[in-house]
């Protein structure tokens, strides 16, 4: 599928762009915040996601990869397709939305047309561990290297993430002042007492 693209624009619209890529003009649905910026003629690199259905084949267009990412993700929950996916990530920034998703602000998502309480809620529901969790790596740069490591040592990610945050429950100091043996010992403790 076509992941990604580099080439000059040469036609814009409200929420369209056609990119000339090696002599072929892709039309692809990018968001009105990043089509403001853009001017015929430019190149540009756009992550790109492919929706192939029975009877058309359109390509989403994000300048971030994260927000490619986010678009399949929301994917993912029952009832979303890539018109709701789009319209999320055109009203709301990714990491606007993740947090809102991450703290449960239904109320932030039904603002965004096509959303409504149901499919609020279910959005939350279904990804809030995912953007919870993404939102403690940031946070905590040690514990994507530990989480690694135990899963290297046979852990399901999900039994990862819950024997650190255990370790770090229990723990009387903080884990950014101890070293990533210190931290992944305690954690293999956490694993065997458990």
């Amino acid at each position: 599928m076509i992941a990604m693209m580099r080439g000059t624009i040469i036609e814009i619209s409200l929420n369209r762009a056609i990119i000339d890529v090696g002599g072929i003009g892709y039309e692809v649905i990018v968001a009105p915040s990043s089509v403001s910026s853009l001017t015929s003629g430019s190149e540009i690199t756009l992550y790109t996601s492919a929706v192939i259905r029975e009877d058309s084949w359109t390509l989403y267009g994000f300048s971030e990869k994260n927000a490619k990412e986010l678009f399949v993700e929301l994917q993912s929950v029952s009832g979303v397709g890539p018109k709701v996916a789009y319209s999320l990530i055109s009203a709301i920034s990714p990491s606007e939305l993740m947090n809102a998703i991450a703290t449960g602000e239904n109320s932030r998502l039904e603002k965004v047309p096509g959303v409504g309480k149901k499919m609020a809620s279910r959005i939350i529901l279904e990804l809030k561990d995912r953007y919870q969790s993404s939102s403690r790596k940031t946070s905590e740069p040690w514990r994507a290297q530990v989480l690694e490591a135990l899963v290297s040592l046979g852990f399901q990610r999900k039994d990862g993430e819950a024997a650190i945050d255990r370790a770090q429950r229990d723990s009387k100091e903080s884990f950014a002042s101890l070293d990533l043996s210190e931290i992944l010992r305690r954690c293999l403790s956490q694993s065997k007492a458990k």
